[in-house]
């Protein structure tokens, strides 16, 4: 049996699938470019294309469509056998995928109770940047950021509240000569993937919106942690991510003014299979951290 390389045929299925080099890098842990050279592999290989460049994103050629109709097929049948089998066997597996903030500052800090409580329940966390899009084949358990109906396919619990605020570390307040806001265009903007969310901050604080044009632009939150703890800046940050370094004193929070009041962050489990025991022992033991909002909201 002649097959191109295995590695390749994944990393086709999981972009076709997921329609997005990006979002099939994060959901197999590997860099875009490590996707996009196994695509041109397999392409040479076959020596056709099967993926087109459209602006930022991807389309299948019709060659393409025509070989993820029978891999992505395949690649589903692989994983329900896998499963049944791993059920027969006696395995619990729980499929969370998580932002990668929120994994690194909240859940993985507290992961060691739950292995402690259920050490026959095996997590398997995936970390994604894409704050909507969840297969509700492969996941069980997701933790994203929005409102319950932005998530029509699943079922949407609040378990934090999802504010910002803006914080910094008190050596960086002290260097700088910060003492109130009256003092706020001294401070270095650290920005999480756009600089808007600090626009809506700063509009909201009635100061010059041009301050959002500067300062360091990183590609995710645990970044923009990072360089707010090193002293490099102020970060808008998630007020209940962070609560454990508001609470030690290494952030503290430059006033009262937030923003995304009206959202939280969200468990979601799929409306389209019935909750796995195991995933559902997981979802209580979120509900019963510290911060947990105890209480569901409508999932419409």
């Amino acid at each position: 049996m002649k097959l191109p390389p295995l590695q390749s045929i994944r990393a086709f299925e999981a972009v076709a699938r997921l329609g997005s080099v990006t979002a099939a890098a994060d959901e197999l842990f590997v860099s875009h470019s490590a996707i996009s050279h196994q695509i041109r592999k397999l392409e040479e290989w076959f020596d056709c294309a099967l993926i087109e460049r459209h602006g930022r994103g991807i389309k299948l050629t019709d060659a393409g469509e025509r070989y993820k109709t029978s891999v992505c097929q395949a690649f589903r049948q692989i994983h329900n056998e896998t499963e049944l089998l791993r059920r027969q066997r006696g395995t619990s597996e729980v499929r969370v995928s998580s932002l990668p903030m929120f994994a690194v500052s909240w859940l993985m800090t507290q992961m060691h109770e739950f292995w402690a409580k259920h050490p026959d329940i095996q997590v398997a966390l995936h970390y994604s940047r894409d704050t909507t899009a969840v297969d509700p084949e492969t996941i069980d358990v997701a933790i994203r950021h929005g409102r319950p109906g932005d998530f029509p396919g699943f079922v949407a619990m609040p378990l934090l509240d999802g504010a910002a605020i803006a914080v910094a570390s008190p050596a960086y307040l002290s260097q700088t000569g910060y003492r109130s806001l009256a003092d706020f265009d001294k401070l270095t903007l650290l920005h999480d993937e756009a600089r808007d969310y600090w626009t809506r901050w700063l509009t909201k604080a009635r100061f010059d919106l041009t301050l959002a044009q500067k300062g360091p632009l990183f590609p995710d939150g645990n970044l923009t942690l990072a360089a707010a703890m090193a002293g490099d800046g102020v970060a808008l940050l998630r007020r209940a991510v962070i609560a454990s370094q508001l609470r030690s004193g290494s952030l503290v929070s430059l006033s009262d003014i937030s923003i995304d009041d009206d959202v939280h962050y969200l468990i979601l489990t799929p409306k389209s299979r019935p909750v796995s025991r195991s995933a559902l022992t997981f979802v209580q033991w979120l509900q019963s951290l510290p911060g947990a909002i105890r209480l569901g909201v409508p999932s419409q």
